[in-house]
């Protein structure tokens, strides 16, 4: 991979700073959301609907599910915020995801009751919308409860 900034270098980024997340490296996946940071800042998206941008709203909702992986309430209210701002109300799948990263933090947090959350929060969106990522966001969150 190269250093020019491109959604492609977002998205690499941001799956490394994931990676690190899940195996517990907490200093290096906050490390690698902040170079996601500044490569977003030059190379994201507009705002189009789609699966193949990365507009801010979208950069959230991965550094949500970071700071959930995390346990890092702090990061959690501060991007959940800002996707909550500016998601568009015409993809009810992302406001799916957001809540059930807040399952995820309140089991990392040592609360079962996250576990609920995530799976009423997914129980919200008609089961044709159930991502493969979505399932298998739902099956994280149960091992992590």
């Amino acid at each position: 991979m190269d250093d020019r900034p491109s959604l492609g270098r977002v998205n690499a980024v941001m799956g490394r700073a994931h990676v690190a997340a899940i195996r517990g490296d907490q200093e290096t996946a906050l490390a690698l959301v902040g170079e996601g940071r500044r490569v977003f800042d030059i190379a994201g998206s507009d705002d189009a609907e789609s699966d193949y941008t990365v507009p801010w709203w979208r950069f959230n909702i991965f550094s949500s599910l970071l700071a959930a992986r995390l346990g890092d309430e702090r990061l959690a209210d501060e991007v959940q915020g800002e996707a909550d701002r500016n998601l568009p109300a015409g993809l009810p799948r992302f406001r799916t995801h957001l809540e059930m990263h807040r399952g995820l933090m309140l089991v990392r947090q040592g609360d079962p009751s996250g576990v609920g959350y995530a799976q009423n929060a997914l129980d919200q969106l008609p089961p044709e919308k159930h991502s493969l990522t979505l399932r298998m966001l739902m099956e994280e969150i149960r091992a992590a409860g």
